[in-house]
């Protein structure tokens, strides 16, 4: 125990120098359009001279990338295992090292109210991530070394695993497309039976029809109101798809930490096959439950 207190604190300690120091003014800085990194919106990204930056903190995969902080150089290190990479960055500087070698930014590292922020192209292409920008959405989704792991699971893994991550993804809304209203304690997923990168949601008062796209998004191609409001006109939004047959469900019951799943056949009658208690140690955060005898039919590789 003691001797991870002693971790937790020399991390605290890197990440509080790699967050500190002197502002760097540049000229051009404000905030940038939408940016992911590992599904996670990130609400502090800046640009400057047409370059976008994120901070250092933010591309945070332990697994794979170790941080260190020099305050006499002020030099941050990141060693990155995934690549057997080592790359030196200072503040205000347009220069990296990596591995011995200088590599030029389109961009200096900057400091703005403490915070680190790092070119996002350099940094993702440089520990081993990868980068794509949505049109659609006008989102830019970076995904680190574990997270492209992740994505290989999601495509062409275990089918439990695979539906698993696929709900865990950040859902893309296109400009005019019906958005969730408040938030809700239980959410209902139904997948055509043997598939993982196309299912429904149903969360509160709205109904979506997700797909996967080759780049690991969750794409809304159609969506409506669940229920009718009385006095109301039915919303709906997108191209319906074709019913999915056979196939199964599974419910996320939030405040009960529970799951419950079943088959729906092709007539739409729904067959409940179980609970589990996510309170037990080995159900933890699982919402997805293999099914006995289900195969993946839509492996993507």
């Amino acid at each position: 125990m003691k001797r991870k207190l002693l971790g937790m604190m020399a991390a605290a300690l890197v990440w509080g120098a790699i967050s500190a120091g002197t502002n760097v003014q540049a000229s051009g800085l404000h905030t940038s359009p939408q940016v992911f990194i590992d599904g996670i919106w990130q609400s502090d990204v800046l640009t400057l001279e047409g370059r976008t930056l994120v901070q250092l903190v933010a591309f945070n995969d332990p697994t794979w990338t170790n941080y260190s902080y020099d305050k006499h150089t002020k030099t941050i290190s990141i060693t990155n295992k995934a690549k057997t990479i080592d790359i030196r960055i200072t503040a205000g500087q347009k220069e990296a090292l990596v591995n011995g070698t200088k590599k030029t930014l389109d961009v200096p590292v900057t400091i703005r109210n403490g915070r680190t922020y790092v070119p996002l192209r350099f940094l993702s292409e440089q520990l081993g991530g990868s980068i794509f920008y949505h049109k659609q959405s006008k989102s830019t989704v970076v995904q680190t070394p574990s997270r492209v792991m992740q994505m290989k699971t999601l495509m062409e893994g275990e089918l439990s695993e695979a539906r698993q991550i696929a709900i865990s993804l950040p859902v893309i809304y296109e400009k005019d497309a019906l958005k969730r209203e408040g938030e809700g304690f239980t959410s209902r997923y139904v997948f055509p039976e043997g598939e993982a990168l196309r299912f429904i949601e149903e969360h509160r008062d709205l109904r979506e029809y997700i797909e996967i796209s080759e780049h690991g998004f969750a794409e809304v191609k159609w969506a409506e109101d669940k229920y009718d409001t009385p006095g109301a006109k039915k919303r709906e939004w997108g191209k319906k798809p074709a019913a999915f047959g056979s196939s199964v469900y599974f419910i996320d019951q939030l405040m009960l930490d529970t799951t419950e799943y079943g088959k729906i056949n092709n007539a739409g009658v729904e067959t409940k096959l179980g609970r589990i208690d996510r309170t037990q140690p080995e159900n933890k955060n699982k919402v997805i439950v293999a099914i006995e005898g289900e195969k993946r039919k839509d492996v993507r590789k």
